[in-house]
């Protein structure tokens, strides 16, 4: 291959890692900001999401009904994703994976948040010239307990 054709190739797998980033932080941010387009943005409309090993929803309608069923059951949530790694060995072909861990928390009344994670294994999809999640997989979760309440009076 040419020096500019390897200037390329080196490009757009630079582009394609940033874009990956990216969608794990949209996820996030649509997640946590109760987002429903950006949301709808991050997944294939075949997408699954895997919450657990019996919680399996399939489909872009059955994946937002999911988050907002989450919205109504927590008042805030907090995702931090990191140790996003991916795997570009297809990407050319259109499809990767990648893997990260995360930190949640959740608030489930005014003085009691909820601290939990796990890992997130992925595989992404091209669809309509964008990155997209069309499988989350979430492994090995844990929870923290609540949080001891917070006066904010005394700060």
């Amino acid at each position: 291959m040419s020096d500019v054709g390897d200037f390329i190739a080196r490009l757009e797998r630079i582009e394609t890692e940033l874009a990956l980033h990216r969608l794990a932080q949209h996820y996030c941010v649509a997640a946590d900001h109760r987002d429903l387009e950006l949301w709808r943005e991050v997944w294939t409309p075949d997408g699954v999401w895997a919450t657990s090993s019996d919680l399996v929803f399939t489909g872009l309608d059955a994946i937002c009904n999911a988050v907002r069923r989450q919205w109504q059951a927590f008042s805030a949530m907090q995702h931090g994703t990191v140790n996003h790694v991916v795997d570009l060995t297809d990407a050319a072909q259109g499809v990767a994976t990648g893997r990260s861990d995360v930190i949640v928390h959740v608030q489930v009344d005014r003085n009691t948040w909820l601290n939990g994670g796990g890992t997130y294994l992925d595989e992404y999809r091209r669809h309509d010239g964008r990155w997209r999640i069309a499988k989350r997989t979430v492994t090995r979760p844990f929870d923290l307990g609540p949080l001891p309440a917070w006066d904010t009076a005394a700060t």
